[in-house]
């Protein structure tokens, strides 16, 4: 239905759309949901309306994101040591899954949020590890990490020593570089090294801290949001 809406509303045939790729009776039934069509040809038919995936779904849910998005949006978009932002994000987490129990991608952030408020209540990395280490060991087995696992395991840096810490943040940064033309990548990459920099503080790593910080500045100025940027500035004062 959300299909059609967007073709008659282009003023689009049927005929159009299928643009020979596939017939018009092929395209016509999968519009009034009667047979389904290859991923192929479907992601055809996006570029021949010119729309995005992500836009499908965003006209699909009325104008605006799924509650599921809503929440993975606002975590990856918080602060990670802000008690209190972390503590409403366990609770709307929670209340979701009481109704969505299955949601993979939400269980796996409540053991974030959780390990999360553990480590700025008591400060032990080890207890704050032990919580989120499921994660880690399922992304840690993969071949190549993919955009989802970068951004969680950017999410938990700090639940971990500084030495694995480390060799975490040499694969995200090789993983990133292959994703430096995805939206949002630069922003992670940014997050990623911004992360590390307050890590390597912690740990005394002074140098460690003020190379990655002048480098990120050197490499990102022009795409470095605000809020990244003073961020850096803190960090690099606290270095000096």
């Amino acid at each position: 239905e959300v299909l059609k809406t967007i073709r008659t509303s282009k003023n689009y045939s049927q005929q159009k759309v299928a643009a020979g790729k596939f017939t018009q009776a092929t395209y016509s039934y999968f519009e009034k949901n009667k047979s389904d069509i290859s991923a192929s040809n479907f992601i055809f038919l996006l570029d021949q309306l010119q729309i995005s995936l992500d836009e499908l779904i965003f006209l699909h849910n009325g104008y605006k994101n799924s509650e599921s998005d809503t929440l993975l949006n606002n975590f990856f978009n918080s602060p990670y040591n802000d008690n209190q932002t972390i503590n409403q994000l366990l609770d709307e987490i929670q209340k979701y899954l009481l109704m969505n129990p299955n949601h993979a991608l939400l269980n796996e952030l409540k053991i974030i949020c959780e390990g999360l408020l553990l480590l700025i209540s008591t400060g032990d990395i080890k207890a704050a590890q032990s919580k989120v280490i499921k994660i880690w060991d399922r992304i840690s087995t993969y071949d190549q990490y993919y955009f989802m696992d970068i951004k969680m395991l950017n999410a938990i840096l700090y639940c971990f020593e500084y030495e694995t810490a480390k060799n975490i943040v040499k694969f995200l940064i090789i993983n990133l570089n292959r994703y430096k033309d995805f939206k949002e990548a630069r922003k992670v990459k940014n997050s990623v090294i911004s992360n590390f920099a307050m890590i390597c503080i912690i740990n005394d790593d002074i140098l460690k801290a003020e190379d990655n910080l002048l480098n990120l500045l050197k490499e990102g100025i022009q795409s470095i949001s605000y809020v990244t940027l003073s961020t850096c500035f803190s960090r690099l004062a606290i270095c000096y």
